[in-house]
């Protein structure tokens, strides 16, 4: 369904919320159909980290491949012969969704498009909007951010934090630096942060409390509830292409070691993969929904400037701890 594609317009008391915009929505929810070239340039240069598949959506079987380097390459190579059925599944069912007035695929968890889908407030503004709420959020953002430094310091792994970092800088300025969203590589995380916040315009976040401990809650309530699976996948997603791209970085500086080494760096490469993608996860998932919320309940940009300073300068008390 088309809608107009105007914004909407300024009101006092009711600024207008990028996120929310008629343009936005019909650009989040088009069909786009995977294309077969892509699928096996990702296949030969990603395939044993599982990158085609993440690609073709399937993040469970893609974190598998991620974290056995393809199934020992074996199932990275057998994979060649599954690419073109996979690629017309994929896209047989995102014809099917869009004949029958479905979401997408990136968007099932949200409802069918409607003009009037996400305006307004969202319905459980009134129970996380108060004062104490954004105390306690800022308590968390204070916390993860300082145990987030202290780790990485700690572990020599500075991978996840850049990734959080920049899921920080993304949430700040991807709804209201309409350029910078459409520079060449920054379009796919800014409309993968969109996705997170319409999750969470249609889905409480819960209180302070449960945010805090929902990267160990998550995963399991995922096994039982379809809105905390869609949520674990969406943070999933995140880690596994942060991950991805550091390991191609880090493979450079392998392939450039002498034959003695090599054994000895790829073992570190793999341990260093598996600490990445825990820090993201762990870190990404709190941080993400409690300035997510805060950016939803539209209150002023100092408010989201200010939880954002907290959670860098607690990452940076960490880091000299």
């Amino acid at each position: 369904m088309r809608i107009e594609s105007e914004p909407r317009s300024r009101s006092a008391g009711n600024p207008p919320d990028p996120d929310m915009s008629a343009v936005v929505l019909q650009d989040l929810y088009r069909y786009p159909r995977k294309s077969l070239w892509v699928t096996g340039a990702l296949w030969l240069f990603t395939g044993f980290l599982g990158g085609h598949r993440f690609y073709l959506d399937r993040i469970g079987t893609g974190i598998l491949m991620l974290f056995t380097s393809g199934g020992g390459f074996i199932w990275w190579l057998l994979d060649i012969r599954k690419l073109n059925a996979m690629v017309e599944e994929h896209n047989t069912e995102q014809t099917h969704r869009e004949l029958q007035g479905l979401p997408p695929l990136a968007l099932a968890f949200m409802p069918s498009l409607e003009p009037t889908l996400l305006e307004g407030p969202p319905a459980w503004a009134p129970l996380r909007g108060g004062r104490l709420r954004l105390v306690g959020d800022a308590l968390v953002l204070l916390l993860a951010g300082f145990l987030l430094g202290s780790l990485s310091a700690s572990s020599g792994n500075f991978e996840g934090l850049l990734a959080v970092l920049v899921l920080v800088a993304v949430t700040n300025l991807g709804a209201r630096w309409e350029e910078l969203a459409q520079r060449p590589g920054f379009r796919s995380l800014d409309r993968w942060s969109h996705r997170l916040r319409m999750y969470y315009h249609m889905n409480d976040p819960g209180s302070t409390l449960s945010l805090l401990v929902r990267p160990l809650v998550g995963p399991i309530s995922a096994f039982f509830q379809t809105k905390a699976r869609a949520e674990v996948k969406l943070y999933l997603q995140l880690g596994a292409v942060f991950v991805i791209l550091f390991t191609l970085v880090d493979l450079v500086e392998v392939l450039a070691t002498t034959a003695g080494e090599f054994d000895e760096i790829v073992r570190g490469l793999a341990t260093e993969m598996g600490m990445t993608f825990v820090i993201i996860y762990a870190f990404a998932t709190p941080i993400g929904a409690i300035l997510t919320t805060h950016l939803l309940l539209r209150r002023s940009d100092r408010v989201l400037w200010v939880l954002s300073g907290i959670t860098v300068l607690a990452v940076v008390m960490g880091l000299m701890a």
